[in-house]
């Protein structure tokens, strides 16, 4: 059997389990409660449900999956000129359960080529959208309704106030309402399901909505109103989550029917055409803002998850050529003997690569302003395709991971899609050092003296530092000709940060009290959180050298994310608004972000950026 396959029988196991367990629940209620009583819970055998009339365990095909359904008779059938409706929510009619596959809805899918997985889309549901012949907007579309487990009972008695064994229902079936739990509600009025419980726990996780896509049937989805549920249906996060928790890398799986050649950046490109569980989003401009940073998200979480012999630094640049080239950027890629002279200390961290592996440093800059004086955003990301530790070689627990360690890069390439993606009014100048370090013959040495483009010299005291050297050099491009109004690096840099932070906090170091302040507040309300760190000048003595101007790690075991961002502070020309930003870029799994590379800090600061500019007229 395929992935696939197994996949999508898990999920119809879970539904099934999750059915019979409420319809035996129902069955053994005693007569008095309706006047009903229980026969069989064998699928094709009668089943009274107290205060209904017969309902009928059946066996339903979708279209495009063979699944379990559950088929009711009503106490009045509805009539073929209106959809029955049930708590404010419109309800599937027909004969049985089954993929609302027949209207003519304008889907937007998120797309990724290497995910091989067309993912959650987000969809307007205009009226005149469809092709049925029922007038209700919502026919076809089915109803979510969260439940905190903080107000279990009173939510499903407002959810379902005219059918009082539905939350007696719910409740011997063990719907609880734990964060991520979900059961198929019958539909009481009519054929089918009339929609699925979902479980918000506390309702303090806005991204909890992103367990669905990998839970539910294929079938398009509405998220209903739960102000106790601890969410809005209106909230973006929730929509973000949904998409965000579509994501699944399947490039190297065989049985995906993914093209091999399919680039990591060719976004749209998906060889995958299986139908997935579908967000219906009535705001247009909600949909466009989900999409544009959901589809940047995968952008980046496709970098960092392909592996170092289809990711090189050429391959790198390719991604961000074609990035460039889908909003008009202009692009220019430096290797060779210009990078030699230029970029002295990128060329000596990336030159032991194999022949074709060779460094470079991408310059991409765009705008979509009409003024002159638009102000200058530029933003640098290490990628450092794969990370041995050069001769300083890093032990084989260490390396596993290194994949990664071009995540900055990724997470700029995420950040510019966004920002070029929603036109904000900026001129944006992105930079990537592109390098691998290896171990070769000319690898570079402890205890080499390298001259950087600022003209400082470097005595290297390991080579596993060698993450600020490349980004030493580009920070130094950045503020040659003028000063940004910002300037952000995005760095996988210390294991120190890790030490202090954690996986999912990044460190943010900056002198600018204000701008610190700003990304701080940003993260919060977006869910994308960072964390200030000090850049405590006392320990700048640490990076002293005796025969160099400076060395490229501390002296003390202890701040090295401290020392690290110090060193980097030293490139940067005194820059008033430069920010420093340390972060992990790999994931546990979670709600919407499944374990692998994660663009961490990227959707704060679009947020940020957008608020403080605007888009272009």
């Amino acid at each position: 059997k395929t992935e696939r396959e197994r996949e999508r029988k898990h999920r119809e196991r879970q539904s099934e389990r999750s059915m019979e367990k409420g319809m035996r629940s129902i069955a053994t209620m005693k007569s008095a409660r309706g006047g009903g009583s229980a026969v069989s819970t064998t699928p094709g055998y009668r089943v009274v449900l107290p205060g209904f009339s017969a309902l009928v365990l059946a066996s339903s095909t979708c279209p495009s999956r063979a699944r379990q359904a559950t088929t009711f008779a009503t106490r009045s059938p509805p009539t073929p000129s209106s959809t029955p409706t049930f708590a404010g929510a419109s309800l599937l009619s027909g004969s049985a359960w089954r993929c609302p596959r027949t209207t003519s809805t304008s889907f937007l899918s998120f797309t990724t080529t290497t995910t091989n997985t067309t993912t959650a889309c987000l969809a307007t549901t205009s009226p005149s959208s469809f092709t049925t012949s029922q007038q209700n907007p919502k026919d076809g579309v089915v109803p979510i309704w969260p439940v905190s487990k903080l107000t279990l009972d009173a939510q499903l008695e407002e959810t379902f106030p005219d059918h009082p064994a539905l939350p007696e229902f719910a409740k011997s079936a063990g719907f609880a309402g734990e964060e991520g739990q979900v059961l198929a509600v019958p539909n009481p009025s009519g054929a089918g399901l009339a929609g699925w419980l979902f479980g918000t726990g506390s309702g303090t996780n806005p991204f909890a909505f992103g367990s669905l896509p990998q839970k539910l049937p294929v079938a398009s989805y509405r998220i209903e109103s739960g102000s106790r549920a601890g969410v809005d249906a209106a909230d973006e996060e929730a929509c973000i989550g949904w998409g965000l928790g579509s994501y699944a890398f399947k490039r190297y799986k065989t049985s995906s029917p993914a093209e091999d050649e399919a680039g990591p950046a060719d976004a749209g490109a998906s060889a995958d055409e299986e139908e997935v569980p579908k967000l219906c989003v009535d705001d247009e401009s909600r949909r466009r803002e989900c999409e544009l940073i959901v589809d940047s998200v995968f952008l980046g979480r496709d970098l960092i998850n392909t592996p170092c012999s289809d990711l090189g630094p050429a391959d790198l640049a390719r991604s961000a050529e074609r990035l460039g080239k889908a909003h008009g950027a202009n692009v220019k890629v430096i290797k060779g003997s210009e990078l030699e002279r230029g970029f002295p200390l990128v060329h000596a961290v990336g030159r032991a690569a194999s022949s074709g592996r060779d460094p470079l440093v991408v310059d991409m800059v765009w705008s979509a302003s009409k003024r002159a004086d638009a102000p200058l955003v530029t933003i640098v990301g290490k990628g450092v395709c794969f990370d041995t530790g050069g001769l300083d070689i890093k032990p084989p627990s260490s390396m596993l991971t290194m994949k990664k360690d071009m995540g900055g890069a990724a997470s700029v390439l995420s950040l510019a899609s966004m920002v070029m993606g929603a036109k904000l009014d900026v001129k944006l100048r992105v930079l990537l050092p592109c390098v691998e370090n290896c171990v070769a013959g000319n690898a570079f040495r402890p205890s080499d003296v390298i001259h950087s483009r600022s003209g400082q010299t470097v005595e290297i005291g390991n080579t596993d530092a060698e993450g600020r050297l490349i980004l030493a050099d580009c920070l130094t491009l950045a503020s040659e000709s003028e000063q940004p109004d910002l300037l952000l690096d995005m760095a996988t840099l210390t294991g120190a940060h890790r030490v202090a932070l954690g996986w999912d906090l990044p460190g943010v170091f900056t002198d600018n009290d204000e701008l610190a302040q700003e990304m701080y507040s940003a993260g919060l309300e977006h869910h994308d959180p960072v964390w200030r760190l000090p850049l405590w000048k006392p320990y700048a003595k640490m990076l002293d050298s005796k025969v160099a101007d400076m060395n490229n790690i501390g002296s003390a075991p202890w701040g090295g994310a401290i020392t690290a961002a110090l060193f980097l502070q030293k490139f940067t020309n005194k820059c008033p608004n430069w920010v420093h930003i340390d972060f992990n870029g790999w994931t546990s799994a979670k709600p919407g972000f499944p374990e692998g590379g994660e663009p961490q800090a990227v959707r704060g600061i679009y947020k940020l950026l957008k608020a403080k500019y605007g888009t272009a007229a």
